[in-house]
Parts: C-alpha cells; sequence; structure tokens
C-alpha cells in the first residue's frame, strides 16, 4: 500500500526547563529528582490524548508532537485537550511553550514525515517566547471560514499572537489550585536569570488577568 501525506492538525510543544533537569538527575548522587516527574507527566499525556483515537502523540528529549487528522469540527476538542494537559503540568510544576499549525503529515510506527511538524517547531521557537502555545495565523483565518473563533479555548495577545487559554478550571483544577501552583513556580524561580524570570513574569500577569490574583511583580514603581 503506497504511503500517503495527509493533512494534520499538528501541535510542536516543548517542556521548559528540561535541560536543566536532566543535568540535575544525572549529575546527582541522590535518587532522580524529576525523572519520575516528566515520565509521569508523559504517562498522563498518553492516556489523555488517547481518548481520540484519530491522534497521535510523540514524544522525543523535552518535545512533544501532538497530531490529528484535519477536521475543523474537531479543533475545539484538540485544543481543549492541549489545554487540559498544560494545566497538568502547571499542578506539577512545569512549563511549556509550543505553536500549533496545520499542514501534510505522516506518522506511523515511530517514524515521523511532516511539513506541518517543522512549521510548528518554528512557530514554538521563533515566536511563543513564553510559556504559552501559540496558533498559527493561517489556521486561525482559515477556522475562521466554519468555526466561531470566540467558541475556541484561545486568548488573543497585543502582540498579536493567539495562545491556548490553560488556565481555566476543571474537574481537578479549582482557581485556588492554579494560582497556587503559579504561586510555588514563582518562589522557585525567583533567583532565576533574567531571561527565565521574564517568562515567569508572563505567567503571573497571565495568572492575574484571569483569576484577579495579584502575582505579578509591579511593572512601575
Amino acid at each position: 500500500m503506497a504511503l500517503t501525506l495527509d493533512t494534520h492538525f499538528v501541535a510542536f510543544i516543548d517542556i521548559l526547563g528540561f535541560s536543566a533537569m536532566v543535568q540535575s538527575d544525572c549529575e546527582s548522587f541522590e535518587a532522580p529528582k524529576y525523572l519520575e516527574l516528566l515520565y509521569s507527566a508523559h504517562v498522563r499525556a498518553n492516556a489523555l490524548f488517547a481518548k481520540d483515537l484519530d491522534a497521535t502523540l510523540i514524544q522525543f528529549s523535552d518535545s512533544i508532537v501532538l497530531s490529528r487528522p484535519f477536521d475543523m469540527s474537531e479543533l475545539k476538542g484538540f485544543l481543549e485537550t492541549i489545554a487540559k494537559w498544560q494545566r497538568m503540568l502547571l499542578l506539577d510544576g512545569l512549563l511549556c511553550r509550543g505553536g500549533i499549525t496545520f499542514g501534510k503529515h505522516f506518522s506511523k510506527e515511530k517514524f515521523l514525515f511532516s511539513k506541518a511538524m517543522i512549521d510548528a517547531y518554528h512557530l514554538e521557537s521563533a515566536k511563543a517566547r513564553y510559556p504559552r502555545i501559540i496558533i498559527s495565523e493561517d489556521l486561525l483565518q482559515l477556522a475562521k471560514t466554519s468555526v466561531s473563533l470566540d467558541e475556541l479555548p484561545l486568548i488573543h495577545q497585543d502582540d498579536g499572537a493567539s495562545f491556548v487559554d490553560f488556565l481555566t478550571i476543571d474537574e481537578v483544577a479549582s482557581a485556588d489550585a492554579v494560582v497556587a501552583a503559579v504561586s510555588v513556580i514563582k518562589e522557585k524561580t525567583k533567583y532565576e536569570p533574567s531571561a527565565v524570570q521574564e517568562k515567569i513574569n508572563w505567567l503571573l500577569r497571565y495568572t492575574d488577568y484571569k483569576f484577579k490574583s495579584s502575582n505579578a511583580p509591579a511593572q512601575f514603581c
């Protein structure tokens, strides 16, 4: 049977701080601190996306590729599942960033061949910047012709990016739990370099916007 390249939704996602976590565990003489945490996140992602029989998840190193066949009626569910997984990571003290787009894609038996994955990677590496998963403008423009953008779990930011709104509450994540998890991340990273602080401050401002909390530092003093 000839192999075919079909159009898929594809998300490319990076776990932030992964290299430092691997280095910490591998250089420590104590029991691994992050191995179980990261493996547990992988197992939960598999379980979460397995509910969609058409979805595929591939993880290598700190990168995760999620895909499903292109069907605009399924875009909302695809984004909601990604949001739920990103929220689960947050509750474990883990952050990620990524890009979502669409295009030709093939994945089978651990083999990946995908223009959409390359495009999603470029979104993640060049535009995401903060712990957010952004959606391509091309996909948004196409979605407008068949779905209401207001119904999609997205936030549109002033830099022109639209990202998955993952700071929402559900059966496992109350508003208090989310705000508390963000506060823990803030405390753990308060001595990190400025590049890290920029990402954390973005998360704090996003949390304040969603839950009327007061985690973000004052911009003027």
